[in-house]
C-alpha cells in the first residue's frame, strides 16, 4: 500500500484565488466553524494570519512524533485522525467542513500527537502555529473561542468511549449513522444521503467492530427499509425509525 505524502499545505491555492474572492473564502470557512461567532477585531487578526490552501487526497496534514506547524480549519473535504501506538491504531475520528485538524498543538507539546491524512479533497485555512499562539497571547477573544471547540471535542470523545463501553455494536453502528447524517446528511430523493464515502472497514474501526459485523448489520438495517445505498454511499431513508430503534436497543 503506498504511503499517504507527508506534507504540510502550500499556499500554492492562494494564487488561484484573489482579491475579494480570497477574503470570501476565508469568510465561508470561518462561517461554519466553532469561531463563526468571533468578534470583529479577533475574526480579521485570524483572517489576516491564515491562508486559504487546496488539500489532495492521501496528504498528510499532520505527521505523529514531528513538530506541529499550524492549526488548519477544514472548509471543505474529509480528513482521517488517528493515533499509532506500539504498532496499533487507534482511530480518534473523522473531521470536516467547520472542524479544527492539529488543535492539540495548542496544548505545547514539541510533537504532534496524532495523524491527520486527508480523505477526500478540499480546502482549508490553514494558521500558522508560531502566529497563532502570539495572537492568542493578546486576544481574549479567540482563546475563548478555541477553548470552547476544544472542550466541545473533549466531550464529544468522551460520548464516543463511552458508547464503545456500554452500547451493543448494533447500538453503536446506529448512533454513527444518526451522527454521520447530522454531520455530512445531503437532501436526496430517498432521504437523506451521507455524503462522506465511508466505507464498512472505516465503520468498523470507529465503533470498534469488524468490517464482517457491520456488513451484516447494513444488510439487517437495508432489509428493514431503514437504509439503502446509492453509490456505496449510505442514505438514510427512515430517520424517524432510525432513532426509535437506537433508543429501543
Amino acid at each position: 500500500m503506498d504511503r499517504p505524502k507527508v506534507r504540510a499545505p502550500t499556499r500554492a491555492g492562494e494564487e488561484e484565488i484573489g482579491g475579494a474572492s480570497l477574503d470570501a473564502a476565508k469568510e465561508r470557512i470561518l462561517a461554519c466553524s466553532p469561531l463563526a461567532e468571533l468578534a470583529a477585531p479577533s475574526r480579521r487578526a485570524l483572517l489576516d494570519l491564515g491562508g486559504v490552501e487546496r488539500l489532495a487526497r492521501r496528504q498528510r496534514l499532520v505527521q505523529q512524533g514531528a513538530p506541529p506547524r499550524h492549526v488548519v480549519l477544514l472548509g471543505a473535504g474529509r480528513v482521517k485522525v488517528e493515533r499509532v501506538t506500539e504498532g496499533r491504531v487507534l482511530p480518534l475520528g473523522h473531521r470536516g467542513p467547520g472542524d479544527l485538524v492539529g488543535e492539540s498543538a495548542l496544548a505545547g507539546g514539541p510533537n504532534a500527537t496524532e495523524n491527520a491524512t486527508v480523505l477526500d479533497e478540499g480546502e482549508a485555512l490553514v494558521v500558522p502555529l508560531a502566529g497563532l499562539e502570539r495572537l492568542l497571547a493578546v486576544d481574549a477573544g479567540l482563546r475563548a473561542a478555541l477553548a470552547a471547540a476544544i472542550v466541545a471535542r473533549k466531550l464529544e470523545t468522551e460520548a464516543r468511549l463511552g458508547s464503545l463501553l456500554l452500547l451493543t455494536v448494533e447500538a453503536r453502528l446506529l448512533e454513527f449513522l444518526r451522527a454521520a447524517a447530522r454531520r455530512w446528511g445531503q437532501p436526496h430523493a430517498a432521504g437523506q444521503l451521507v455524503s462522506a464515502p465511508f466505507t464498512h472497514a472505516d465503520i468498523a474501526l470507529l465503533i470498534g467492530s469488524t468490517r464482517e459485523t457491520v456488513t451484516l448489520l447494513l444488510g439487517k438495517l437495508k432489509r428493514a427499509g431503514l437504509i439503502s445505498f446509492d453509490r456505496r454511499r449510505v442514505v438514510i431513508r427512515d430517520a424517524a425509525h432510525l432513532a426509535a430503534r437506537a433508543a429501543s436497543i
